[in-house]
């Protein structure tokens, strides 16, 4: 479980409802192997998710943040490890809209993002990838060998450019959001053998 600050500008507006401190959590999930007697590679993956309505229909997005990493660390005691880790990342952003009798909710999802004159289907969506880079310093405290809680804080250098979008084949712009310089907090269990 993470948290992040990111500025969804576009978002913040109406139409779109803010979710206030939950709109900053995210959902991470990593893996890795140790390699060396202090490093481990790996990859992690944390999630930004929002789900809501938009003019009555079913409306998502989320930001997939993807990282290869590696990572070195060290013991101070016996059951405290210090680690930091780097990696470069290759993240995805998706919107999706729903609609069960009517394109204007696309029509008009598609104009919040400066778009017009697209062909769309009732349900539908648009994407992004965009790369970055990713680093962090953690605590990990063993409970057990094989069992761990740990804190990391770090910070993500996003490349995102709104004019970067597509739906159904076609450049468009996307949405506002500043996730540039995203500093990130993350608390999690860890389980290995």
């Amino acid at each position: 479980m993470g948290y992040s600050s990111p500025k969804y500008k576009t978002f913040a507006e109406s139409p779109f409802p803010s979710l206030g401190f939950l709109e900053s959590m995210m959902f991470n999930f990593s893996f890795s192997y140790q390699f060396y007697s202090n490093a481990r590679v790996g990859y992690s993956q944390w999630i930004s998710f929002k789900s809501d309505k938009y003019e009555g229909e079913d409306f998502s997005r989320s930001f997939k943040y993807r990282a290869l990493v590696i990572e070195t660390f060290y013991f101070p005691m016996k059951q405290l490890e210090l680690n930091f880790t780097l990696g470069p990342m290759i993240n995805k952003g998706s919107i999706s809209l729903a609609t069960k009798q009517t394109i204007d909710a696309w029509d008009d999802l598609l104009e919040e993002f400066d778009n017009s004159g697209i062909n769309v289907s009732a349900s539908d969506e648009m994407t992004t990838t965009f790369i970055g880079i990713t680093s962090s310093v953690g605590a990990r405290y063993y409970i057990r060998p094989y069992t761990a809680v740990e804190l990391q804080i770090g910070f993500m250098e996003n490349y995102y450019n709104e004019n970067n979008w597509s739906f159904k084949d076609q450049d468009i712009k996307g949405p506002n959001i500043d996730i540039k310089d995203l500093p990130v907090f993350t608390f999690g269990m860890v389980y290995g053998w």
